[in-house]
């Protein structure tokens, strides 16, 4: 819970991965993305679920573009944007 200030609103949004090979490597990249909040692997169409929250949704775009798409092994993805949390 956030004390200082007044609340602030998060973008947030989850992203289904499909991956060559999902490997302890590839997730330890994931990890390594200070905006991914969660990951969650699986098993259907997709093979990994993260969820990122940022303070925008520029850097959200960015954290899609240039952090996770860049992963070799990740082949595709599919976003869903939710509506801004309100974190007090």
């Amino acid at each position: 819970m956030q004390t200082s200030g007044s609340p602030k609103y998060v973008e947030s949004a989850y992203v289904m991965i499909t991956c060559e090979d999902c490997t302890q490597s590839m997730i330890s990249e994931l990890e390594s993305i200070p905006e991914i909040k969660e990951i969650h692997p699986t098993c259907g169409n997709y093979d990994v679920i993260v969820k990122i929250e940022t303070d925008s949704v520029d850097i959200l775009r960015q954290v899609i573009l240039e952090k996770i798409r860049k992963i070799e092994q990740i082949r595709s993805t599919t976003i869903l944007i939710s509506s801004p949390v309100l974190v007090y």
